[in-house]
């Protein structure tokens, strides 16, 4: 019995290998009874129903219609000034005028306390009070310093003496007055007066429009008002870093570039990616990928985003600027992408762009936006070239 079932399983096994030896007219190709439908679990392309993909382990469309616009979507906060501030007023009224001086200034900004002569030299401040030579009597002129004869007496030394001889009589007749100094401190300054809690003076929007978005308002008249900035020079009505390299930090290398004290790059890891350091200029450049592994790691790393896997990424020039080259994913259909807003185009995934404000509106979540003490305005959404 044992040799008989041997030989039976023998001749099982050389009419299966007689089976698969046969021409290519007699393959078949083995397909499932039912392919899965959108949703469900799949190994490969064909365990789906036509018209749908195996993709990341499940049955999904492959293609969608979808067509590629070339507007993007902006954020727009505003086009003037009270955009940016809702219901409240963008200036306080005249009362307020000396309210920082007031309220906010204990020293005269510009005051130095140095000696002096005279208050022409306290930039604002006072000239103190002094002390006349050779005497402890208290002084602001050398007139407060005359030894005069009154009543027989010199005032200061106390010696007789008799009127139309006082200069010879009081010998200290030629003090002066000596050891002055600047006073700095604001006499204006009083933090306890009722313009520094008035509500008119405190509840104004200091929000400006800029470039379609509401920043802090940095205008100014005179350089003190740039100091709450940080900054120290007022040009042009605006508070500006600096206006030529001098008011830079000569040792940092700092040069003045559109008001603002620069440091130049000296190494490529200075810049952005895709940015090289230019040696003469000090200055970060735009320079694109240079190859296809550049564009691979950078999309590994997380740098450039994708679903896909990193190892597709390719070196390709950029639609905007041909001379500069960007990463992109290839792709065979829709599905391939790893973005839910990006579509294959052209054999690449691309933003499918918008067609309308309000389909920027649902991309941004724009959404039950509204006015704050902090944000008295409500952004919207705008589709642009």
């Amino acid at each position: 019995m044992k040799f008989k079932w041997i030989g039976a399983a023998f001749m099982v096994l050389v009419g299966s290998a007689a089976g698969c030896s046969g021409s290519d007219e007699t393959k078949t190709t083995v397909e499932p009874q039912t392919r899965g439908q959108r949703g469900e679990t799949c190994l490969a392309r064909n365990d789906c129903q036509e018209g749908l993909a195996c993709i990341s382990g499940t049955c999904s469309r492959n293609d969608f219609d979808v067509a590629v616009s070339p507007m993007h979507c902006d954020i727009v906060e505003c086009a003037e000034d009270q955009d940016c501030c809702g219901t409240k007023s963008l200036e306080a009224p005249s009362k307020c005028d000396n309210r920082d001086l007031t309220c906010l200034t204990p020293y005269i900004p510009e005051c130095v306390q140095t000696t002096c002569t005279t208050n022409a030299n306290c930039n604002g401040g006072t000239c103190g009070a002094g002390y006349c030579s050779s005497s402890l009597t208290t002084c602001t002129t050398a007139a407060d310093c005359a030894d005069l004869c009154v009543g027989g007496f010199c005032s200061l030394s106390g010696y007789s003496c008799t009127v139309p001889t006082q200069a010879t009589d009081c010998i200290y007749s030629a003090q002066t007055c000596t050891n002055r100094t600047c006073n700095c401190a604001n006499p204006a300054y009083d933090p306890a007066d009722p313009i520094c809690t008035d509500p008119d003076c405190i509840d104004v929007c200091n929000l400006r429009c800029r470039e379609e978005r509401c920043v802090q308002d940095n205008s100014c008249e005179t350089n003190t008002e740039c100091l709450p900035y940080g900054l120290t020079i007022c040009e042009a009505g605006r508070c500006v870093e600096c206006l030529e390299d001098e008011d830079c930090n000569d040792a940092l290398g700092e040069t003045c570039v559109a008001n603002r004290c620069d440091t130049p790059c000296k190494q490529n890891e200075e810049c952005p990616l895709f940015h090289i350091c230019n040696p003469d200029s000090g200055e970060c450049e735009e320079h694109g990928c240079t190859s296809d592994r550049e564009c691979v790691l950078a999309t590994a790393g997380g740098v450039v985003g994708s679903g896909e896997d990193a190892r597709l990424s390719k070196c390709l020039p950029s639609e905007l600027n041909p001379d500069i080259s960007t990463c992109k994913i290839p792709c065979e259909n829709d599905g391939s992408c790893g973005s839910e807003f990006e579509i294959c185009d052209a054999g690449y995934c691309v933003f499918i762009g918008c067609e309308s404000d309000e389909e920027c509106r649902s991309f941004l979540g724009l959404a039950d936006r509204e006015p704050s003490d902090l944000m008295p305005y409500v952004p919207k959404a705008v589709c642009r070239e």
